[in-house]
């Protein structure tokens, strides 16, 4: 059989490759019959070979090819010898499986992919979306044999969004904790980080830091539940915050007073004192007018959220040159 997995949600991809693999047999033997292997590495006649062989001592054999056709997109080099991709897979033995995994769905504008697009069974594994979030939370959380309340799975899908491996990660140290009993909002609360603030501390800082990629780090919520206006409400409050401590600091104000007033607690407070240090009063007050403006020319319909999150983080980063 010929498989090929993509997307970007790579929790599920390793576990459905570890799927195909525990089909080989045991531990012992399968060095033997799960072979990995790379497009750079390999020619035509290694692939045959690979594929071809017969299971050793076992029922199955398992052969894994990283980003071949995203590595042979176009012609000349890449191309070279590989016409015969078709009949190679065609002649793969019952016995044998043949798994590609891509990275990035490039591979389907590939000319080698045609050669066999009607022989594999193409699996997208996609991040979690919108309201589908939810549903993964609940029933991975069944898939464990836990728990959990409707609100709590909304409260950790807001903290965590669509970061399959985080949520992976949270949900095993939530059931852990609430074992033998329903995990709820105050168990998402007391545990869980909020992956949303932290974002929001680390675009900030990329940004007055005149880094112009600033943008990649807010991609987990464009790509989740969360909207340009929300992350533009978000990065004003940072922006608020960063001033108030500034301003704080200079007139005297202690940490202990100044979490008080701001309401902030461990994490959240020391990244604040470790972001507010590397920038001027001067730069936050500048950074303040930005967003301002930015926001009176959504209202006004100048601009949309979109276009002014993007102008807003580029300005941000001029803010340094």
């Amino acid at each position: 059989m010929i498989y090929l997995f993509y997307g970007d949600d790579e929790l599920s991809i390793l576990e459905a490759t570890q799927e195909l693999i525990s089909n080989v047999g045991t531990n012992d033997l399968r060095d033997h019959n799960v072979i990995r292997l790379d497009k750079q590495s390999i020619n035509p006649e290694e692939l045959a070979a690979s594929v071809s062989a017969m299971p050793f001592l076992s029922e199955r054999r398992l052969v894994i090819v990283n980003d071949f056709f995203s590595k042979s997109r176009g012609k000349g080099k890449a191309m070279k010898g590989w016409g015969n991709l078709r009949e190679i897979t065609e002649n793969i033995p019952p016995t044998n499986d043949l798994l590609f995994r891509e990275s990035q769905d490039s591979f389907k504008s590939s000319s080698m992919f045609k050669q066999i697009a009607e022989l594999a069974s193409v699996r997208e594994f996609a991040m979690p979306r919108g309201g589908a979030i939810n549903r993964w939370i609940q029933d991975r959380v069944n898939d464990k044999g836990g728990d959990i309340d409707a609100r709590a799975v909304t409260r950790l899908a807001h903290l965590v969004g669509s970061n399959t491996w985080a949520l992976d990660s949270e949900i095993e140290k939530l059931i852990l904790y609430a074992t033998g009993r329903q995990i709820n909002s105050s168990d998402i609360n007391l545990l869980t980080t909020d992956n949303h603030q932290e974002s929001i501390f680390r675009a900030v800082d990329m940004a007055l830091n005149g880094n112009s990629q600033a943008m990649v780090s807010v991609k987990t919520f464009l790509n989740g539940s969360e909207s340009p206006g929300y992350i533009l409400a978000m990065i004003h409050r940072q922006v608020r915050l960063l001033i108030t401590a500034k301003m704080s600091q200079g007139a005297g104000v202690s940490n202990n007073d100044l979490s008080k007033q701001l309401n902030l607690r461990g994490y959240a407070m020391d990244k604040l004192l470790e972001e507010v240090r590397r920038h001027s009063l001067s730069k936050l007050i500048s950074a303040h007018t930005l967003l301002a403006e930015a926001d009176a020319k959504i209202k006004s319909g100048k601009l949309t959220d979109m276009l002014a999150l993007e102008m807003l983080l580029g300005e941000l980063a001029l803010l340094n040159n």
